[in-house]
């Protein structure tokens, strides 16, 4: 194996690696997103259940 073959292989593995790493941090954004807007709203109910006079 040549070394601009080895080089063409270390580059195209690399590529496959950030793609992979980028795609698994899209989904993990994602999964914050959702978690951050489900606590926001629970936290809302609370705070309305309170000022509302339901729960203290």
């Amino acid at each position: 194996m040549s070394f601009q073959t080895a080089l063409e292989l270390f580059s195209e593995n690399e590529r496959k690696e950030r793609r992979k790493i980028l795609a698994a941090a899209r989904g993990l954004r994602k999964h914050v997103e959702a978690y951050q807007r489900t606590y926001r709203r629970d936290i809302m109910r609370e705070v309305i259940a309170v000022l509302l006079g339901g729960e203290s």
